[in-house]
């Protein structure tokens, strides 16, 4: 016997149903998050990145479908990083088994290499590549996912600084400041489903852009020749006149 009120049902917690917010978009459970040095956060069940919204925000379709992607490419990629590993194997073992042949045939061992060296070192090379582009489209959908998330708290008027955004997103300052960065870029230039929204970087230093940088110096380079064609055109006005 315990000392509980006799109302008490002990299991009512069970029967109360959690905010959909607080279960992993990809595997439903629920559970706390993790930091993680690539994927930002990562579910504490299944290990996918994961994106925890402040209370007023929400995970929309697009968020979810870019952290399903990460996911999947994060996946391949390991796939092909084992894969690579097995050629690696495969080319060592090609070469080792080549080398006592090579002292009775050379072309015995010639084949020996090229029947199991040179496959095997396909195989690594192919998965080498492969592992590089995963990595890439990993980055790209993060990117999207905590960009869109990023979007959502200026929205929803949650986050206006990237200390706000650190503090509500749970990551560090640096990593806001970029989140905060790619949304005004993808503001400025109209990226086809990005909010159009102004942040306030005031008190902060954002990283530069360096896909602008080739543009910014072709454009301060043409308004720098009409300047001096028109200098030279009204030089040229004014000979004429005093002529």
């Amino acid at each position: 016997m315990t000392g509980a009120d006799p109302g008490f049902d002990p299991y009512a917690h069970l029967a109360r149903r959690p905010d959909a917010s607080a279960a992993c978009p990809l595997c439903g459970g629920i559970a706390g998050v993790d930091p993680h040095p690539e994927l930002g956060t990562v579910c504490r069940l299944c290990g996918a990145p994961r994106i925890v919204m402040p209370e007023g925000a929400t995970l929309d379709d697009t968020m979810r479908s870019a952290l399903r992607k990460a996911e999947a490419a994060r996946k391949a990629r390991g796939l092909f990083r084992a894969l690579g590993v097995a050629g690696i194997v495969g080319t060592a073992f090609g070469a080792l088994v080549s080398l006592p042949i090579l002292f009775f045939s050379f072309w015995a061992s010639l084949l020996t290499v090229l029947f199991i060296s040179a496959p095997s070192l396909a195989i690594a090379l192919f998965s080498r590549a492969k592992v590089a582009s995963k990595s890439k489209e990993v980055t790209a959908s993060l990117d999207a996912a905590w960009g869109a998330a990023t979007a959502e708290l200026v929205r929803t008027g949650k986050a206006k600084t990237p200390a706000d955004i650190a503090k509500a997103l749970g990551i560090d300052l640096a990593r806001a400041q970029q989140l905060m960065t790619l949304v005004s870029v993808d503001a400025e230039i109209g990226i086809a489903g990005a909010p159009t929204v102004r942040v306030d970087t005031s008190g902060s230093v954002l990283p530069p852009d360096p896909r602008f940088a080739e543009l910014e110096a072709r454009a301060a380079a043409e308004q720098q020749a009409e300047a001096e064609a028109a200098a030279a055109e009204a030089h040229a006005q004014t000979t004429e006149r005093a002529k």
